[in-house]
């Protein structure tokens, strides 16, 4: 499903669209709800900051494992980089908010927050690092660099999302996401 909103193409693919729903509808705990809402935090965060930045998105694509949110790049590193890195501080403050009635949201925010910081390519982190080292370093240096921490840092998710797995028999998720991830990097 393709649509405008206030001039911003929106992206909803049937099939993103029918297993979230399906999802939602199996979670009797709600915790998928949760995690939806804490996504859709993160994602206000990025929106709020181009808002004050006065960058208006082009387009807004709901994915399996992710939103992307493609907009104007900015001129500036230092207004690009606050947009970046304005996602996790959402998480982190609701989190706080949430602190005091909601011990899951709270969590659920924290754990996207900080692990939306890895400096992974697709992450938060990563595009931040990449913000930081293209000041410096030449574009082909930066990207080697980023590739080779996306690598370090998803081996022990792996691992711990294989680990998960095999403990609980039924949590596959961080599983999941890391292998997600792991394809994203080799399919660039």
């Amino acid at each position: 499903m393709k649509f405008k909103l206030f001039s911003v193409r929106i992206e909803l693919p049937f099939l993103v669209v029918a297993v979230m729903t399906s999802v939602l509808l199996i979670d009797k705990s709600g915790k998928f709800a949760m995690c939806f809402l804490s996504a859709l935090i993160h994602e206000c965060g990025h929106l709020f900051s181009m808002y004050c930045f006065r960058t208006k998105p082009a387009l807004i694509k709901l994915r399996l494992f992710d939103i992307v949110i493609n907009a104007q790049l900015h001129k500036n590193t230092t207004c690009e980089l606050l947009i970046t890195l304005s996602g996790p501080a959402f998480n982190l403050i609701f989190a706080c908010l949430f602190f005091s009635f909601s011990k899951p949201l709270f969590l659920i925010n924290i754990f996207c927050g900080i692990f939306n910081l890895l400096p992974i390519e697709s992450f938060d982190g990563g595009h931040a690092l990449e913000l930081m080292l293209s000041k410096r370093l030449s574009a082909q240096t930066v990207n080697r660099i980023i590739k080779a921490l996306t690598f370090v840092f998803l081996l022990p998710i792996l691992f711990v999302g294989i680990s998960v797995l095999l403990y609980s028999r039924y949590n596959y998720s961080l599983l999941l996401i890391s292998l997600y991830l792991v394809a994203v990097l080799f399919l660039k």
